[in-house]
This record gives C-alpha cells, structure tokens and sequence, in this order.
C-alpha cells in the first residue's frame, strides 16, 4: 500500500455484498485456473459490482 506522510493508504472498503461477489468471482477464477482452464473469460459489472460472467473455452490445435 502506498504510504503518504507515514500513514498507510487503504483502499476503500467496498460493502459487504460487493466483497461477496468479488470473492466469489476471486474463487471462480483461482478453479479455473488450477483446473488449466485455455480460453477467455469475460466479466460485466452493473453499478460498481460483477453481474455476468461469460467464458468462452478454446481448444488449441495440438489438444484436438
């Protein structure tokens, strides 16, 4: 965190319903990653906080 005349800056604190589904999300994606997901995922937010999450699986080329 960014210091400024000594104190430590936080960033805001979000509420606790926006946290849930950022968390959520964090988790979502951590599985996907440790699961080797290969493509592309797409998050939309409405109002500050995530609402649809689209993902679109690829192949490559050798895997086929």
């Amino acid at each position: 965190m960014p210091a400024r005349d000594g104190v430590m800056l936080r960033p805001p604190t979000a509420p606790k319903g926006d946290r849930d589904g950022l968390e959520r999300l964090a988790r979502y994606l951590e599985r996907l990653a440790a699961e080797g997901f290969y493509g592309k995922v797409t998050v939309s937010f409405q109002n500050g906080r995530p609402c649809d999450v689209r993902i679109e699986q690829t192949h490559k080329l050798d895997e086929l």
